[in-house]
């Protein structure tokens, strides 16, 4: 863990001995901005051993947090805040939702309508209708068969995983070790695992189908790029990050009319160069907004915007939040509270 993720960490409980609303007002952040993946009671294979999702329960104890001290904005609402054309009195959250999972339309989406609470659902256009599969969402369904693998085949994963270099280890770690570069590795593996990603992936409706997109902007939400097929960006060429938002948001804007164009980073926005920034917004690039992951953070980019991850375990939301703005005010002192890029 990072000596600023533990710092967060041990802000959650101390955060309790200011009120929010002090919080609040000592920081000067109206805004934030909670995100999600999924919500499930009992976490499915593909996610269980990469993310922590909350459950129902714990999921509407968040929404009835937010509710009670931010005041919920649509999309376009954010923009023209962020933008300047308007300003928000109140504190205020845009909630978003990563990946394109199928829980997005059958769990999250009813709560939502049900609350009165607007949001954005951020689409790896390459996964719609479960044409393929996060690699990540892969290496979880192969430590999901670990128990049932015999020694040759655990033998089998061990010498699999050294022709591409993945450090020595437990299986289960050395799965969690393979990058986007090195995915294709994942497929040998559930060979030798008889395991099929494309039967699953239809089996269980991992992702959204086009259906299930246009039933969200039907009931008043907003659709947005996560690239196509979830590369980490530090690790592509700018040529492919290009490539990765123009193409999926191009596609996004063809098939669903999406405005305004919404892009969030898949994994991190870390070490994307500042001139990949320059080029992301008109009227050079295609983007109105993008979002990074770094918590309550401003950005030398003013239209990347930084999002509070929600799925961290079993704090409540109040922790959560709470830990980030004690976490802001740690960080204020040396002034590093802003992202700069080279």
């Amino acid at each position: 863990m990072s000596k600023g993720n533990l710092i967060r960490l041990l802000s959650r409980p101390v955060s309790y001995a200011l009120p929010l609303g002090k919080l609040i007002s000592i920081t000067g952040q109206q805004r934030i901005l909670p995100f999600y993946h999924a919500v499930a009671d009992e976490p499915p294979p593909h996610l269980k051993h990469v993310l922590k999702i909350r459950n129902i329960k714990t999921f509407r104890e968040d929404l009835g947090f937010l509710q009670k001290h931010f005041q919920p904005v649509d999309a376009r609402q954010l923009l023209d805040a962020v933008t300047g054309k308007t300003h928000i009195t109140r504190p205020y959250f845009h909630l978003t939702f990563d990946d394109g999972l199928k829980e997005c339309s059958t769990v999250i989406a009813p709560i939502l309508r049900e609350k009165g609470i607007p949001a954005t659902f951020f689409i790896n256009t390459g996964f719609i209708g479960n044409r393929e599969m996060f690699f990540r969402y892969k290496a979880s369904l192969l430590m999901d068969r670990l128990t049932e693998l015999s020694p040759v085949q655990e033998n089998a994963f061990h010498e699999t995983l050294n022709t591409v270099s993945i450090p020595p280890g437990n299986l289960k770690k050395r799965l969690l070790t393979v990058s986007y570069k090195q995915k294709k590795v994942l497929e040998n593996l559930a060979v030798t695992a008889g395991l099929s990603f494309e039967a699953y992936a239809v089996n269980k409706e991992v992702y959204m189908n086009a259906e299930d997109i246009a039933v969200l902007q039907q009931s008043g939400f907003t659709i947005g790029s996560h690239a196509i097929d979830h590369p980490l960006f530090a690790t592509i060429s700018g040529e492919e990050r290009r490539r990765q938002v123009s193409e999926s948001l191009q596609f996004l804007t063809a098939h669903f009319r999406i405005a305004p164009a919404l892009f969030s980073f898949p994994f991190s926005d870390e070490g994307v160069p500042a001139e990949f920034f320059r080029q992301l917004y008109p009227p050079e690039g295609v983007a109105d907004l993008s979002f990074g992951v770094s918590g309550l953070k401003a950005d030398i980019t003013p239209l990347h915007l930084h999002r509070i991850p929600m799925e961290t375990g079993q704090d409540s939301a109040r922790q959560i939040i709470g830990g980030e703005y004690l976490y802001f005010l740690f960080k204020s002192v040396p002034g590093r509270n802003k992202i700069h890029r080279k």
